[in-house]
């Protein structure tokens, strides 16, 4: 290796760094809110960021119901009629990104 070489890696090593210190500092600021949707059809658009307190809403139509709890600033599925249950196993949805699913009921809840 010459001295051109570790220049070059050391470059790249420094531009790897900035990128990563910035991608960490960036992506969890912001305001994270849970979108609501059944049937392609945007129900409730909730901020989680700064929500305090617990409040819970039912999602009824023809396919059936689902009870979904907000507390603190996350969101999950308590409660289903859907034989599968795969919702309320999912747990709490908090980062940007999570996703719960009740495919029986169309319902998709989506963290952004």
């Amino acid at each position: 290796m010459k001295k051109n070489d570790l220049v070059l890696i050391g470059v790249l090593l420094l531009i790897c760094g900035i990128g990563a210190v910035f991608f960490f500092t960036h992506t969890e600021n912001g305001v994270r809110h849970a979108v609501i949707t059944q049937n392609n059809v945007q129900l409730y658009d909730i901020p989680l960021t700064g929500h305090t307190g617990t409040e819970d809403l039912i999602i009824t139509d023809e396919h059936g119901t689902n009870t979904i709890r907000i507390e603190g600033e996350a969101i999950a599925v308590i409660d289903a009629d859907c034989p599968d249950l795969v919702c309320v196993h999912t747990g709490r949805a908090a980062k940007k990104g999570d996703v719960i699913a009740c495919l029986p009921h169309k319902l998709l809840i989506e963290v952004k």
